[in-house]
Parts: structure tokens; C-alpha cells; sequence
């Protein structure tokens, strides 16, 4: 196990007009149970906030030392997260969204088991109701399950296929930084990247443990109501009437640039690109009109390696690579 060393671990903050929960989030990030509070750094990026979340940044900023830039013009999630990350001194950054809760002990026990690889991260199950109270996450069970069998090591296909690594609960060593950055334009988000890039260095390692205490609410970018119905699926009135070739059409599209990313890893063995060709074919098939049977038997040998289907028929993935040209 590692143990901290003075002035070895950074918290890197983003935030957006966050005042309403700013102030809670960074009580608890300075009642960690740390082994001298001064020598941890708080580093706030903020994306150009229009409420009172600079003067709760400039308050803490006296009262404790956190370090805060302003943007000057918003940047978006991804890009002011990259700011906040370059702006950090530590040997060891951890990654904290502005509205949620960490418990006491969640940056010691990273950095005690972190060992020898380039990213950890820890269960995210733990949520806040939009009602204030606290509950579990089951729809992610399945993603957890996921992460215990194949989440550490070196899960380079898994992270290709699908990233389910979470930004709010993830520390990374420094060197990273070297090699992730910039994020590339095509990264929905920065979390994925800094996985996927991880694990072609030191490995990643994934932590059963609930270090904080996700805060959901509508302001969220991330929010999904829970009390929403899930949508109906329709399959052959979704097929016949044309919405199911759009929406794949625009998934493939995402996917493929996501993936034309990645092709730039330098850090890539012979399998995993071989892979990453599999991907590339099977969501090739929303680009073009007909049937794509390479497209089916690719998405038959990537659905192992996608996180949401852990548990559950993988029959419908191979089927869309097939009819999503039709």
C-alpha cells in the first residue's frame, strides 16, 4: 500500500455555476482524513459562472489555499476539466465534480491502493436523490459486476468497446498527463480517455469501495431521471418507419470518430488494434445503405467486451451491425 507524502496529491475541481452545492462539496473534500491538510492542493477551473460560485472559490481560496482560474469564455465539461487537470502540481490528481459528497477516508484509501498502476478508481453506486435522500444505483449494477470481473489490469478492448469508468470517483498518476492530453475534440467526455489511455501504460485498477456520494438533480449534465419512464421499444415499427436506421446512424457516427481517436495510441499491441478494426466495422454499417454481414460477425466477438451487456443477451448488438444499413 502507498501512503501519502506531503504535497503528493492534487484535487483537480470543474465547475459551472455551481453554487448551490459548491459549498458542501468542498467541506468534504477538506475534512478528508488526510495526514496534513495544508500539503493538499484543491485546484478549481471555473467555466465562466454567472452566479456565486467564484466568490465561494475565492473564499475558500483565503480560508484554505485553493488555487482557481476563471474562464474568461465557457470552454465546456471536457475542456475545463483538461484545464483544471494542467493547472495541478500533485504527483497524484484526483478528479471532483462540483455538487457531490466525498466521504473522509476517499483520498487516502486511493492512494493506499493505487500500487503500481496509472489510474484508480472506486464504486460510484452511492447516489443523492434529487429529494435529498440517499439511495443506491441499481441500474448500474450490471456496470459494477462488470468492473469486478474485468475492470483492472490492462482493459484496453473493454475501454475501446465502451468506457464505464467515472470521472468523480477516479485518481490518476501524473504521467498521464503526458500522454492524454490534450483530449482529443471527439470525446464526449474526458473520463473515458483517461482510462483508456491509462491502460495502455501502467494498467488501471478498479476499487469496490464507496468513496463519495453522487449527487443527482436536474442542473446536472449528467442527470437521468429516475422516475422517468424507459422508453418503449418498438423494433419493427421503429425498423419499417425509418427511426431506427437514424438514430444508428448517428451512434455509428459518434462512435466512429470516438474511435478514429484512439487509432493514435501509440501504446496499442497487435490484438488491440485488431480489435479496434472489429469496432470500426461493425459501426461502419450505419454509414452506408444494405445489409453488412462482417458488421454482424464483428459485433458478435465485441459484445464480450461491452460493460451495459454484462449479464444480458448480446444477440440484438450483432443484429444492428448487420441490419443497420438496411
Amino acid at each position: 500500500m502507498t501512503t501519502p507524502t506531503p504535497g503528493s496529491v492534487s484535487v483537480a475541481l470543474a465547475t459551472c455555476n455551481g453554487e448551490r452545492y459548491l459549498r458542501q462539496q468542498l467541506e468534504t473534500i477538506y475534512a478528508q482524513t488526510w495526514p496534513d491538510l495544508g500539503d493538499l492542493e484543491v485546484v478549481a477551473s471555473d467555466d465562466a459562472s454567472t452566479d456565486g460560485t467564484v466568490a465561494i472559490l475565492a473564499e475558500y481560496a483565503e480560508r484554505h489555499g485553493l488555487r482557481y482560474a476563471v474562464n474568461p469564455t465557457r470552454l465546456g465539461l471536457v475542456e475545463n476539466f483538461e484545464r483544471a487537470i494542467r493547472l495541478c502540481r500533485g504527483e497524484l490528481i484526483a478528479l471532483a465534480d462540483q455538487d457531490d459528497l466525498w466521504r473522509p477516508q476517499k483520498l487516502l484509501r486511493l492512494c493506499q491502493e493505487i500500487g503500481d498502476a496509472t489510474l484508480i478508481y472506486c464504486n460510484n453506486q452511492d447516489v443523492l436523490a434529487p429529494n435529498g435522500e440517499p439511495a443506491e444505483d441499481t441500474r448500474t449494477q450490471q456496470v459494477v459486476d462488470f468492473a469486478r470481473a474485468f475492470g483492472s489490469g490492462r482493459p484496453v478492448r473493454h475501454l475501446l468497446a465502451e468506457n464505464w469508468v467515472v470521472s468523480h470517483t477516479l485518481m490518476f498518476r501524473r504521467e498521464l498527463i503526458a500522454h492524454a492530453l490534450p483530449i482529443p475534440p471527439h470525446q464526449p467526455y474526458h473520463d473515458g480517455w483517461l482510462a483508456l489511455v491509462a491502460a495502455t501504460l501502467g494498467g488501471i485498477r478498479y476499487l469496490d469501495e464507496r468513496l463519495q456520494v453522487y449527487r443527482q438533480h436536474e442542473a446536472s449534465l449528467t442527470y437521468v431521471d429516475p422516475q422517468a419512464p424507459p422508453r418503449r421499444h418498438r423494433p419493427l415499427r421503429d425498423f419499417v418507419g425509418g427511426r431506427f436506421r437514424a438514430d444508428w446512424r448517428r451512434r455509428c457516427e459518434h462512435e466512429m470518430a470516438r474511435l478514429a481517436d484512439a487509432q493514435g495510441l501509440a501504446r496499442l499491441d497487435a490484438g488491440e488494434r485488431a480489435f479496434l478494426a472489429d469496432l470500426l466495422t461493425y459501426y461502419r454499417s450505419g454509414l452506408s445503405r444494405g445489409p453488412h454481414g462482417a458488421a454482424f460477425w464483428s459485433g458478435r466477438r465485441i459484445a464480450p467486451y461491452v460493460a451495459t451487456l454484462h449479464g444480458r443477451p448480446r444477440w440484438r448488438f450483432a443484429l444492428c451491425g448487420l441490419i443497420g444499413g438496411a
